[in-house]
Parts: structure tokens; C-alpha cells; sequence
């Protein structure tokens, strides 16, 4: 069985060297695979960064790391100058731009603007599994579904990424991305050689919000959606619901969160104040009902449901700036 969880600092020695290992991705990083490992560091715990790992369960409960998962949020010109020809090998361009001390990725309020407005741009790191997991469909898959959790209800100007393997090339076109190559000049809907060759030659695999709607009911089309949040959670309201949404009670919740249990029933309580004002059409809450009792489990697991059909709700930005658009 395959799980997935945050990095942590003591596995990125290991994924690293499964990097350097693998016949294609080693000799595009190169020398520059040790500043990888300490870029990777550096950025850890960026909430810029999507960060996971896999690992394999066996007999006994025993585990092992088999792979890493990694994809951030660039600046614009960041984007542009990889779309750009010539073009580079992601990983090497990632390294430089660190060596070189120039921003790599946003920061928090740039994340929340971003996201306000224009919108953000999503840039797939090159990484690799062990070599005996490479063509596992499951990791392929799995990793695929992570992802779009992770960044559904951002508002998605741009989504790069570059393929190591021939499948993951094949994946990334039939899931509604877009082939840029140095010979082309407009991206290309399919290729016109073997995967296999084609993952040998630098290229972009990516996918604009114009692309996007260009290939209506695609995965990547889906995840390119967006809709503006209407309630207008504070941040504090965000990170309860959030943690609520992987499931638990009020105990845990305030456990995991570091808050007094009497702090969590304020928040559920400003939480459901605040939705009823907006008296959304598909979300109504009687606040005369009990926050607690079965009424009160009801009224939060109707909240749920909404916001997990609804996860724009839950994503940083800025009121002012939307109210501005």
C-alpha cells in the first residue's frame, strides 16, 4: 500500500539521491543537484510550497520512502523566462535562480494578491521515485489526485511542469496540457514523434487559463476553474475549517489547532454568524439551533459539504482586492 505526507527534513537526503540516480532527470540537475538539496531545505516550510512524500507500507507496518512530490507558486517573470526558448531543464533553472539569489517563490501576501487578482502561477519541480516505482501506475495516479486537491479552488493563471518519463508526457497532453518544444512556435495539442523521444528534448508542459478553455472538460480544465469566494472567512476561520474538513471533533480540532476548547466554540460561532449574513442561496444555518446536539453536528456537516464543493472559500486572498475586480 501507497501513502502520502508532508516532507520532512529527513527524507530529502534520500529523495535527492533518487533524483541523482535516475538516467534522465540525474544529468539535467547535474553538479546541480546539492544545491537542489539545499534549496529544497531552504524552502521546506513555505506555505509556497506543496511538499509530499510517498512510502511504501509492508509487512508489519514497516515503511519506506519511494518517492517525492514538489510544485510551488513562481513569479510572472519566472514563468515567462521557462516558456521562453530556448528552453531550460526545470530543475537546473530552479537551482540557479536560488545560487543566484533571486526571489524563487512567493511570499505569503504575494500568494494572497496573486490569488485576488490576476492569479497565481503553479510550477512542477522535477522529482523521481525509486527506480524500481517508476512506472507504478498507483504512485502516477495518486500523486495526480494530491495535487489537485491541493490547488483546487486557487484561481490559476499558468501550470507548469516537465515530463522525466514517457508516460508522465502522455499524462500531462491527455489531461488537457499543452507541449511546448524549441522547434515550435505556438504549443501543440499532440506530438507529432514518440513520447519516448520527445521527454528527451527540452520542453514545456503547460496549460494558461486561455489554453484551458480551449479543451473544456479536460482534468487540467477542471482544475484551472474558479470562482470567487463569497464569504469572506478570516484567517483564523480558514485554518479551523480546514482542519474540520479532514474530519474530527471539537477535542481534536482544538488539540491540533493549539487553542482552548471554549475558543474553538467561539470560532464555530463566528463561523456560522458569518455565513448566514451572506444568506447564500445552497447554505443556509438556522443560528437559533444549537451549536451543539445533533441540530448543531447537521449545521456543520451541511458547512462542510459546501465548502468541500466550494474550496475557493478556503484559499488566502484579499477582500478588498477582489471587491476592486
Amino acid at each position: 500500500m501507497i501513502r502520502y505526507r508532508p516532507a520532512r527534513p529527513s527524507d530529502i537526503a534520500t529523495c535527492v539521491q533518487f533524483i541523482a540516480n535516475h538516467p534522465v532527470l540525474g544529468p539535467r540537475y547535474g553538479s546541480a543537484i546539492g544545491q537542489f538539496e539545499e534549496m529544497w531545505r531552504r524552502f521546506l516550510d513555505s506555505p509556497a510550497l506543496f511538499s509530499l512524500v510517498s512510502e511504501e507500507i509492508g509487512p508489519a507496518a514497516a515503511t519506506r520512502l519511494i518517492g517525492s512530490h514538489i510544485a510551488g507558486f513562481v513569479s510572472d517573470d519566472f514563468a515567462t523566462e521557462l516558456a521562453t526558448p530556448p528552453l531550460k531543464w526545470i530543475g537546473r533553472a530552479l537551482v540557479d535562480r536560488f545560487v543566484r539569489g533571486s526571489d524563487l517563490l512567493l511570499t505569503d501576501t504575494e500568494v494572497r494578491d496573486a490569488n485576488s487578482t490576476g492569479g497565481v502561477n503553479i510550477l512542477i519541480w522535477p522529482t523521481a521515485p525509486r527506480a524500481d516505482f517508476e512506472n507504478l501506475p498507483e504512485l502516477l495516479q495518486g500523486s495526480q489526485a494530491l495535487f489537485f486537491d491541493a490547488y483546487r479552488g486557487f484561481n490559476i493563471k499558468r501550470l507548469q511542469a516537465q515530463a522525466s518519463q514517457p508516460a508522465e508526457i502522455v499524462i500531462g497532453v491527455n489531461s488537457g496540457g499543452w507541449c511546448l518544444r524549441d522547434q515550435d512556435t505556438v504549443h501543440v495539442r499532440t506530438l507529432d514523434q514518440p513520447a519516448e523521444t520527445a521527454v528527451l528534448q527540452p520542453h514545456m508542459l503547460e496549460v494558461t487559463k486561455e489554453l484551458a478553455a480551449q479543451q473544456p472538460g479536460t482534468w487540467i480544465s477542471l482544475l484551472l476553474e474558479h470562482r470567487k469566494p463569497k464569504i469572506g472567512f478570516t484567517r483564523s476561520e480558514q485554518r479551523l475549517l480546514t482542519v474540520a474538513l479532514q474530519g474530527g471533533t471539537d477535542q481534536e480540532l482544538f488539540g491540533q489547532l493549539g487553542i482552548s476548547l471554549s475558543a474553538v466554540k467561539k470560532v464555530w460561532a463566528a463561523i456560522y454568524f458569518r455565513v448566514e449574513s451572506h444568506k447564500l442561496f445552497d447554505l443556509r444555518l438556522e443560528l437559533d439551533e444549537r451549536i451543539d446536539g445533533d441540530r448543531g453536528k447537521e449545521k456543520r456537516r451541511k458547512l462542510l459539504v459546501y465548502l468541500r464543493e466550494h474550496p475557493e472559500e478556503l484559499k488566502p486572498y484579499s477582500l478588498k482586492l477582489l471587491e476592486r475586480g
